[in-house]
């Protein structure tokens, strides 16, 4: 089964939710005591799964397990996601003493992935994974400026990590994908900096490395105002692509192909964050209805959540973005 035939398997809207570190809150667990433990991260899943019934179970976000593998600095905060300190592989050098993970031998990623197939077998839907993709870790890896600055200065270099992360993300991907996933999003959000001829040079060809070596559903998300550089991402090998809130979707739709699931984009910060859940049902309603023509839309929020979302909030948009399409149609805002 396709996504698109999957998201079309009932007469009603699907959800995928991105949650942040909201289950923490839930279980008590900091966030190591997921990261760490299997079976804490199962307990996990299965608290979400039942707070939050949804189309989709999704593990404990771990966008930092390259960064952590590699051996960089690390702000460990015990309930929200860890973030790099530094980023010291600026050149060439430095960069050829790094070595490819493993994934089923290198630092916390045996761990991770069987983490994943716990979830996927244990809990019996599609198996969600949002994955960091090369250009994101490269700029993680040597920093922003840094990396960027080198595309004029140093493009060696700048290709030579855009390889190791390549490789890095690559291999990782394949045992997420074997591991149980059903649906694996590569996230590129450094890479709304680039223009559309250094998407196509830095990004589209190491992100397809990728993609033909997924047999699950495969998906794109990146971060702010993609308009300009959105038909580049539609040339990948995707099966969904996923956009900020900020992009108009009701502008957007004609541009995707339809047969390429279109994920998002309620507001997570201003929305689910601080309103209330009457607002998030009618402004969740709204985009339905402005989606209801298209068959290749998978409600979603624009990005991760807030971690102290509340709760309420959460279950409103979720069941909301599930009606069934009898009940929407019958509504009138």
């Amino acid at each position: 089964m396709t996504l698109l035939e999957y998201i079309n398997s009932e007469d009603r809207g699907f959800f995928l939710p991105d949650m942040a570190t909201n289950g923490l809150f839930l279980t008590n667990y900091k966030a190591y005591d997921i990261y760490e433990n299997p079976n804490n991260q199962l307990e996990m899943a299965k608290v979400m799964d039942e707070t939050f019934e949804s189309d989709f179970i999704y593990s404990f976000c771990d966008g930092i397990i390259f960064c952590e593998t590699l051996g960089l600095d690390i702000l460990k905060s015990d309930y929200d996601f860890p973030s790099v300190l530094n980023h010291p592989i600026t050149d060439i050098e430095i960069l050829s003493k790094c070595e490819v993970p493993d994934p089923y031998k290198t630092g916390r990623m045996p761990v991770n992935i069987e983490s994943l197939t716990l979830i996927a077998n244990n809990i019996k839907k599609p198996l969600y994974v949002s994955i960091q993709g090369p250009f994101t870790l490269a700029i993680q890896l040597a920093g922003a400026t840094h990396l960027l600055r080198s595309i004029i200065t140093d493009p060696e270099f700048v290709e030579k990590l855009l390889e190791f992360t390549t490789e890095t993300v690559r291999r990782y991907s394949v045992a997420v994908n074997k591991a149980g996933a059903k649906l694996i999003s590569i996230s590129e959000p450094a890479a709304v900096t680039l223009n559309p001829e250094r998407f196509d040079k830095y990004v589209v060809p190491n992100v397809e490395k990728i993609y033909k070596e997924l047999t699950c559903w495969k998906s794109m998300h990146i971060c702010g105002d993609t308009s300009y550089i959105l038909d580049n991402m539609l040339s990948c090998s995707i099966d969904a692509i996923s956009l900020d809130q900020i992009m108009n979707y009701e502008d957007v739709k004609h541009r995707i192909p339809d047969d390429i699931v279109l994920i998002g984009n309620l507001d997570p910060i201003e929305l689910l964050g601080r309103g209330k859940p009457e607002d998030i049902r009618k402004e969740t309603i709204k985009l339905m209805k402005i989606m209801r023509e298209n068959n290749n839309y998978l409600c979603a929020f624009g990005c991760n959540c807030l971690n102290d979302t509340p709760v309420e909030n959460l279950q409103s948009a979720i069941k909301t973005g599930r009606m069934a399409y009898k009940e929407l149609d019958s509504i009138h805002l």
